[in-house]
């Protein structure tokens, strides 16, 4: 079997090149953060969506051909290619994320307010939703559930996709991922912004009884966003987490539920559905909490279809029409 590169390795090992030639030393240190939080947990998303698979086909009669499929050469191969892509996509994009301040000192936190008071009637949507939403009880719903739709969301969307039998489907969606992380970074780094939530603080700090894990995740962010200016100065060695970059424009966390409500639309309606409402949640709910703008989600969803669209443009230059069916 000959091996070539997928678009989306050259894609992403040129990005992480440059991160490398970047911070080598540091970049280095936080690998193992990576290959925990990117790698582990994709893997067991990987053998529960397997598992999860094998069982239905088994009662569909194929199962015995689906279990060929996923214990070929070339099967496991691409896998382990998808699993250390998402290792290095989680350094790559947090060390550019980490390095905005660095690189691109400004921030446009009143420019993106500006534009959301124009989209919203001349006033803030972020406060008009959190005033809207203002009761406590709904305030720890909002609190304890965003980051669970986030990140479960994106855990279960791996799984499906990475248990597939089909290869071109497999790494299309890895394909579209990449792109989207990766555009999404250099869009941080280009528009540099911190959220609301920073920018207007003493809005948000009255309602830490609803709000009060974000608002210590909020607090954990801003330190090690503090850290990384204070490494990049030479005051001392600091401890830095890959995973704790500060960014608002385009909202990633939208971008991720609607590129997935998407790409359910061919393979599980009632997956679309789920998805449509989970970036519905998370693109209200990032306004609550304070972590991005409207004008953010709006840039998270125009760039979930973009990159699924130039993901589906680069699929038909990598592959022949698929012939497999199960």
């Amino acid at each position: 079997m000959k091996l070539r590169p997928y678009v989306f390795e050259i894609v992403l090992y040129l990005n992480t090149a440059w991160v490398f030639w970047m911070v080598p030393e540091n970049a280095l240190i936080t690998m193992k953060e990576s290959a925990v939080n990117a790698g582990l947990k994709p893997l067991y998303a990987t053998i529960a969506g397997i598992l999860l698979r094998f069982l239905l086909a088994w009662r569909r009669g194929h199962g015995r051909r689906y279990a060929r499929i996923v214990t070929s050469r070339g099967w496991l191969i691409d896998t382990c290619r998808l699993l250390v892509a998402m290792v290095f996509l989680a350094e790559t994009y947090g060390w550019i994320k980490l390095l905005v301040p660095i690189l691109h000192p400004v921030l446009y936190d009143a420019a993106l307010y500006r534009i959301d008071t124009a989209l919203f009637f001349g006033m803030s949507p972020s406060v008009f939703f959190l005033q809207l939403f203002s009761n406590t009880t709904f305030l720890r719903f909002i609190d304890q559930t965003y980051s669970s739709f986030f990140l479960g969301g994106m855990l279960f969307a791996l799984g499906f996709f990475f248990s597939m039998p089909r290869r071109r489907a497999r790494v299309t969606f890895m394909t579209s991922s990449v792109v989207m992380w990766l555009i999404g970074a250099w869009l941080y780094m280009t528009v540099p912004s911190l959220g609301p939530a920073y920018r207007f603080p003493d809005i948000w700090f009255p309602y830490d009884k609803g709000l009060g894990w974000t608002q210590w995740s909020q607090a954990m962010l801003m330190r090690n966003y503090q850290a990384v200016i204070r490494l990049s100065r030479g005051l001392g060695p600091e401890k830095i987490s890959v995973s704790f970059g500060i960014a608002a424009f385009p909202s990633l966390h939208v971008a991720t539920q609607t590129q997935i409500a998407i790409w359910m639309r061919k393979w599980w309606r009632p997956g679309a559905i789920l998805f449509t409402l989970a970036a519905f949640f998370v693109f209200i709910g990032s306004m609550i909490t304070g972590w991005h703008y409207l004008i953010d989600g709006i840039a998270g969803i125009a760039l979930a279809f973009g990159t699924y669209a130039l993901s589906q443009w680069i699929a038909r230059k990598e592959f022949r029409p698929s012939r497999a069916r199960f």
